[in-house]
């Protein structure tokens, strides 16, 4: 028999492999129930046998194994036979009765820490006989993968989320400018709150080694911002620190802690990246707090909180007239409203005027060109904006955002072939871009390619299926992967997931556009039909989309698809 005994929750079965193949990667001999234990109505004189001839249990301890009658009973087998016990923390959790009894006075590791398990290990008798060969997490090119996790709001009136947030999202501007640094996007970091799971899973699935976790407090102009980072694959904290002032310190205090992360993963910058690195966006805190502010209600996608956030960014400028980034938010927003909530003459003069300051205060940089692309076609302008598209990529080829404004531009024009092969662009400088996967599928579909579509889908599936794991709770992402099934020629599994999807009724307006648009190339247009209606009532608004899609087509000309399209030119719904 083994060495080692496994005792987990079967709910925490995905850490519990891993770190069986970590243990044998050094040698080591392990025995896992692999249907968890919670899967058996009663023990198996299998797992008491494996209890009994082994020489050591490693217990995983979670909210979910504390809860575990029959973890409690093989913690107590072992500790009858005098079996040596390793208590391994998943989270940092407190023991029941029953286990703190049996675990009084043991020393626990965490799960993070494969070093720290292998020694303790060590200890209790159980040598390695090497170094673990297995690492936690694959590495996918030569640069090292950084995710700045969300910060927890600990000021005392919890009302702070958006500076929370707002650091979060300029540490990852800041660091993602470093060509040494694989920095996940604010969207992935965002998307990470609705993950349940443990940071050691999300690291391996996400293919991430180092995590800066975080926390801040704010009251009044005093701020307070605790940091650290973690090597997932030894469990160490590389730093921590936390650092004091006010909202006038706070671009210095940014600036800190981004060059402690670059000094605990011993990067040195070029002067290049250092110079962008110390470059404040602004001098004005008041300015700086209203722009963070704005950014919060911008990533919320209303109508309403659109226009908040236009309120503040206007006054931002206003403290400020030179604070280029947040006239760039001026424009985005109102291009936004435009786009989402109906033509609004003033805010294209709006967007206009906020670019010509941007250009004014930036010169003609790859930002000018995206925003001046997107205004070109929100007025009518596809030869404008390829124009402008291709001006953003030449001016900074690596800007991934610029291969998506030039593949709209491209779509605007009639020119599939060339939008499809700005977004294979967009997707290499974006890999794990869900939304570059999907726009590309999409464009691929219109082109009809059938052998390319079937590749772009293959690719883009684990993708998303990954995400799917670990957040299962977004509905986008999933209306998404339905589609995309679909497309790679697994019909069946396709409609089942909209079915399910569409049973649920809070999905919003956009993913319920996605799910007709399905019915739609699945030949069942009432379903499409039915669909549709419930996003516009859901608000889904843009009339450039109903007027030019594709997958709308076999809905155009019956009586119930032209008096929607009334509707909402009249504005009645």
């Amino acid at each position: 028999m083994s060495d080692i005994f496994i005792s987990y929750s079967s709910k925490d079965r995905a850490q519990a492999e891993q770190l069986t193949e970590l243990l044998a990667s050094a040698g080591l001999s392990v025995w896992i129930d692999q249907s968890g234990i919670e899967a058996a109505t009663s023990w198996s004189a299998e797992i008491y046998d494996a209890i009994e001839s082994c020489k050591a249990l490693v217990v995983m301890l979670s909210p979910n194994s504390i809860e575990s009658v029959n973890v409690a009973k093989e913690v107590s087998l072992a500790a009858e036979q005098k079996k040596k016990i390793l208590p391994l923390d998943l989270e940092p959790v407190t023991l029941t009765r029953d286990l703190g009894y049996h675990l009084a006075g043991l020393q626990r590791t965490s799960m993070t820490n494969i070093d720290a398990i292998i020694r303790a290990l060590g200890k209790l008798g159980l040598e390695a006989t090497q170094a673990p060969t297995l690492k936690l997490v694959k590495e996918t090119d030569g640069r090292k993968s950084l995710m700045i996790l969300p910060f927890e709001d600990l000021s005392p009136t919890a009302d702070n989320e958006w500076f929370a947030n707002g650091i979060v999202n300029e540490l990852i501007s800041a660091l993602s400018n470093v060509k040494s640094l694989r920095v996940t996007d604010q969207q992935t970091t965002k998307e990470y709150k609705s993950f349940k799971g443990h940071l050691t899973t999300y690291a391996k699935e996400m293919s991430i080694r180092y995590f800066v976790q975080g926390d801040v407090r704010k009251f009044g102009d005093q701020i307070k911002i605790s940091s650290r980072l973690l090597d997932i694959e030894t469990g160490d904290h590389l730093w921590q620190d936390s650092l004091k002032g006010t909202m006038d310190d706070i671009f210095e205090i940014q600036e800190t802690v981004a060059k402690k992360v670059l000094d605990g993963l011993a990067i040195i910058l070029t002067k290049e990246e250092a110079k962008k690195l110390d470059k404040k966006p602004t001098e004005n805190a008041e300015a700086y707090e209203l722009y963070l502010k704005g950014l919060e209600y911008f990533a919320r996608h209303t109508k309403s909180d659109y226009e908040r956030a236009l309120s503040l960014l206007e006054e931002a400028v206003r403290l400020d007239p030179n604070f280029a980034q947040a006239h760039a938010q001026i424009a985005n927003t109102s291009l936004e409203l435009h786009h989402n909530y109906g033509p609004n003459a003033g805010l294209l003069v709006r967007a206009d005027q906020a670019a010509g300051r941007v250009r004014e205060l930036k010169g003609e940089s790859a930002q000018y060109f995206s925003i001046m692309s997107h205004l070109s076609l929100r007025r009518g302008d596809a030869e404008g904006a390829l124009r402008h598209a291709r001006r953003t990529v030449e001016t900074e080829p690596e800007y991934s955002l610029g291969y998506g404004v030039l593949a709209f531009a491209y779509q605007a024009l009639g020119r599939n072939q060339e939008a499809a092969e700005a977004r294979k662009e967009y997707v290499r400088l974006r890999e794990n871009n869900r939304i570059g996967h999907f726009n590309l599928i999409l464009t691929l579909h219109e082109l009809g390619s059938e052998s390319e579509l079937h590749e772009a889908a293959a690719r883009a599936i684990p993708i998303f299926e990954r995400h799917v794991r670990l957040t299962p709770d977004d509905y986008n992402a999933r209306v998404q992967l339905a589609n995309i099934l679909g497309f790679c020629g697994r019909p069946a599994d396709s409609i089942a997931e909209a079915d399910k999807l569409s049973a649920i009724e809070s999905i919003d307006g956009n993913p319920c556009y996605n799910l007709a648009c399905l019915y739609l190339n699945a030949n069942l247009p009432e379903r499409g039909m039915s669909l549709l209606r419930r996003a516009v009532q859901k608000g889904f608004r843009s009339m450039e989309t109903f007027r030019r899609d594709p997958d709308l087509d076999p809905l155009r000309g019956t009586p119930e698809f032209e008096e929607l399209m009334k509707e909402l030119e009249a504005g009645t719904v």
